[in-house]
């Protein structure tokens, strides 16, 4: 299988690794912008072809698109204070971008397309079982608003021209990589938890840390995509391991027992081979 990963970031890269070992052909694509191409050195010698190409330019990705038996779209800008240092960047790549896609796709042999969204487009404020069907929610800043975006848009051209669309609304993605980003606002709470709490420091929790989230290991979340689509047509999955406060990531990371008291669930069809808690404890 020809394998095209838009997006040669913290996941791409795993979901990569992943297919290289399992014989596929992978073609990972991305503009520089929040990943070295250096970084991806390791996985050039193992097998993988690494381009330049940015989803925000048809020229770039139609050819790559024309060659892929699959396309899985990863390219974002999924930072929210990085959304609000540059919103134009945000909406060209998240919105524009995904657009350019979806419109290549359709006339390019309309191989099947596996998106990556995320649980945020429920919004805040859930209560009870959280599945596809939940409608989307309040959205507070760009780069999660235009994942709905994102998911309307290409589940328009998939329907029309018609290709295979899976959406998979990823929780928290944590673990190691082969590329991972050193920067603060592109880590994620639990990578950042088991960081502070190995070095002795204060973990801070804003609003007591309440706030309910969905996690899924990064080896998971990859072997998980690859296997999408898993049925033709649209669909939506949300790929979430596990559901807790980001009180209980901190607890978890200091060795404490977690209290519990999430708000609600993210329902998910897959098994799971990681948790959090075993993660933390490691």
């Amino acid at each position: 299988m020809e394998l095209l990963i838009l997006g040669a970031g913290y996941l791409g890269a795993a979901m990569a690794a992943r297919a290289l070992q399992a014989g596929d052909r992978v073609t990972l694509a991305d503009n520089w912008w929040a990943t070295e191409r250096s970084q991806l050195e390791g996985l050039e010698a193992e097998g993988a072809t690494v381009v330049t190409a940015d989803i925000r330019e048809r020229s770039q990705v139609d050819p790559l698109v024309a060659a892929a038996d699959k396309v899985v779209l990863l390219a974002a800008q999924a930072s929210r204070p990085l959304s609000e240092s540059d919103p134009d960047y945000t909406e060209e790549t998240n919105l524009t971008g995904v657009r350019r896609v979806a419109q290549s796709v359709a006339a390019g042999g309309c191989p099947p397309v596996v998106f990556g969204s995320s649980l945020h487009v429920y919004g805040p404020g859930l209560a009870g079982e959280v599945g596809p069907g939940t409608p989307y929610g309040e959205q507070g800043d760009l780069a999660h608003l235009s994942k709905i975006y994102g998911e309307l848009a290409l589940t328009m051209f998939a329907q029309a021209a018609p290709f295979d669309l899976a959406i998979a609304r990823l929780g928290i993605v944590y673990g190691p990589s082969p590329v991972e980003h050193d920067r603060p606002e592109s880590q994620t709470v639990i990578d950042r938890f088991r960081r502070q709490a190995a070095a002795g420091e204060e973990l801070t929790l804003d609003d007591g840390g309440k706030a309910t989230i969905g996690a899924v290991h990064v080896d998971d979340a990859a072997r998980i995509l690859l296997g999408l689509p898993g049925e033709p047509g649209v669909s939506a999955v949300n790929l979430a391991a596990d559901t807790l406060t980001v009180a209980d990531v901190a607890a978890l990371a200091q060795g404490e027992e977690p209290a519990g008291g999430a708000a609600c669930r993210f329902t998910s069809p897959f098994d799971y081979e990681h948790s959090v808690a075993s993660y933390l404890a490691s």
